[in-house]
């Protein structure tokens, strides 16, 4: 029998084919994978919404000031107090990004730099373009500025972020007389109220049943005051007359602090809770 010898060629040929089918193979593999990643990158949406616009506190209701072509009042002066409590309400331009999906509302203060996650917002409520904090009263505010700015998210995931207002909690005045719900004739009509420690004028503030503006005076501190002002303006005898479902007049008053901003306006302050009166003949 002849034997058969192998070289050392013959190995490295074959050894040499292998190779080759294995790096032919690897080349494929990755040039597939490559194709394929790049196509799922073409489809991405990389649409950033436009950040949203905070509104500043724009005035207080009486000041001479037009917002959109209506004189500034609770409902349209950007970040603001409440008469309900220690709160604070911010409002943002209207969005017109159609793909909202929600917003988050952060918030922090001078004393706590930490921003906060306050709440998210569907898209419902982002649509509203205002938001009250009412866990403020939970962070011992009074005293604190306070500054808030949101974070707009679409449906693709993506996001942007707004601009910050900021606004500075001081002490609600506490209201004295008249009591709550009295009954009081138009001449009779007295306002008190206790002096609070980081004001420097009050102004008081009345407003008919559906919370339309009457009537405002400013009252600036005073050593020794007594803090009582009289009812000095327009006659009320119009809300007794029977066309006017209701005879009730609210009233409140709000504390201004020492804090402005670039236009004169005041940027820290506080407002009472709010008293009702009925008016009655005589």
């Amino acid at each position: 029998m002849k034997k058969i010898k192998m070289t050392g060629n013959v190995c490295k040929k074959q050894t040499s084919k292998l190779w080759c089918v294995v790096l032919l193979i690897t080349t494929s593999v990755l040039s597939f994978i490559i194709g394929c990643t790049g196509k799922e990158t073409t489809g991405v949406d990389t649409h950033i919404p436009e950040p949203p616009v905070m509104i500043p506190h724009l005035g207080d209701t009486g000041d001479s000031i037009y917002v959109g072509g209506e004189l500034i009042n609770d409902t349209n002066n950007g970040i603001d107090t409440v008469p309900d409590n220690d709160w604070i309400r911010i409002q943002w331009r209207r969005i017109d990004e159609p793909n909202v999906d929600y917003m988050k509302i952060y918030r922090f203060s001078d004393f706590q730099p930490d921003s906060v996650l306050v709440d998210s917002l569907s898209r419902t409520a982002t649509r509203r373009n205002e938001y009250l904090d009412r866990t403020l009263d939970r962070a011992n505010p009074v005293g604190q500025m306070w500054s808030y700015y949101t974070q707009l998210y679409l449906t693709n995931g993506n996001y942007s972020l707004s601009d910050t207002v900021s606004y500075k909690l001081t002490q609600k005045p506490f209201l004295m007389s008249p009591v709550n719900n009295v009954q009081l004739r138009p001449d009779d009509i007295k306002f008190q109220w206790e002096r609070t420690d980081d004001a420097i004028h009050y102004r008081i503030l009345v407003f008919d049943a559906d919370h339309e503006y009457i009537w405002h005076e400013d009252y600036y501190i005073i050593e020794d005051s007594d803090y009582i002002l009289e009812y000095s303006g327009p006659d009320l005898s119009y809300l007794l007359d029977h066309e006017y479902k209701d005879n009730l007049i609210i009233w409140r008053v709000d504390a201004f602090g020492s804090i402005d901003n670039e236009e004169g306006i005041s940027i820290s302050g506080a407002e009472s809770r709010e008293r009702f009166i009925e008016l009655i003949p005589g």
